[in-house]
């Protein structure tokens, strides 16, 4: 009895030891408001606060999300600032944040000051393009959380030291260089994710308008749109998923969004980010198109 009891005792640990390393998600996602709180004091989850401003983090966050502001994944290179650090670099933040290879990482925002959510899309992009799959963007942000009456804290979480291995996806971006031959082969859609006046002022060459606000929908409180309204407004652009898509805005932030909108809401096959975009572009003194 005691052999068969010490047995199932083994099997038991096993299974608890199993379900400990698997993932929560299997790919990047949007995650609901009612799926981060079931899952709020899961060890295998990390929550990230990646809103502009620190002293919104300190007024109030979800509770065991950390702090990380997207500027502290860039610095300026060559003269051009908010260029993306080095895997090796980033990594070594999240090692010290306590954001190991082994963790789900659920990102949040905030949809008001033109954020739009971005600054949780472009984590959630710089961890993709690390290698992480196991990455979720909070739709509705912060203020969904909130308006459902949530928990909110002003605590900070403390987690050890994790290890973070990198494994960069590179197929994932796209350089000035390489964006230039594609358009002259006709052979990407560049998508300008920023606002209808700066596009006008000027723009990618062939680019259109896709204005990141527009894949929300609400007032208050703003949600991704319905996979079928994105489509609609993509073939409304007269944009398919038959060829390569290229995003990007001021410096890659906003373009994330955008990228993440058509790449895991809409699913679509071949989309990429141009990090560098219009900062990197104009630096390079590249061609140049005005709206009429």
């Amino acid at each position: 009895m005691r052999r068969l009891f010490a047995f199932w005792v083994l099997i038991a640990l096993a299974w608890l030891a199993q379900a400990q390393q698997t993932p929560l998600l299997s790919e990047p996602t949007l995650v609901s408001t009612e799926w981060l709180a079931q899952h709020l004091n899961d060890p295998r989850l990390r929550i990230i606060d990646a809103r502009a401003s620190l002293r919104d983090y300190l007024q109030g966050h979800i509770p065991n999300a950390l702090y990380l502001n997207t500027e502290t994944l860039r610095i300026s290179q060559g003269g051009v600032p908010a260029q993306l650090l080095p895997p090796e670099r980033i990594a070594e933040i999240l090692e010290a944040m306590g954001v190991g290879s082994e963790h789900t990482v659920v990102v949040y925002s905030s949809s008001g000051e033109g954020d739009f959510f971005a600054h949780a899309t472009y984590v959630a992009f710089v961890l993709e393009w690390l290698g992480h799959r196991s990455v979720g963007v909070l739709d509705g942000g912060i203020e969904k959380w909130r308006a459902e009456g949530r928990p909110i804290t002003q605590s900070f979480p403390r987690f050890p030291k994790a290890t973070f291995k990198p494994n960069p996806q590179n197929q994932l971006l796209v350089d000035a260089a390489a964006l230039q031959n594609a358009l002259q082969a006709g052979q990407a859609t560049p998508l300008d994710a920023r606002a209808p006046a700066a596009y006008q002022q000027g723009h990618i060459p062939n680019a259109r308008n896709a204005f990141l606000r527009n894949n929300l929908q609400g007032d208050t409180v703003l949600t991704w749109r319905s996979p079928e309204a994105l489509r609609a407004m993509l073939e409304g652009m007269q944009v398919s998923g038959d060829q390569p898509v290229v995003a990007y805005c001021t410096s890659g932030r906003e373009a994330s969004q955008l990228w993440f909108t058509l790449r895991h809401v809409l699913k679509l096959p071949n989309v990429k980010i141009y990090p560098g975009s219009w900062i990197d572009w104009t630096a390079r003194q590249m061609p140049v198109e005005k709206a009429p």
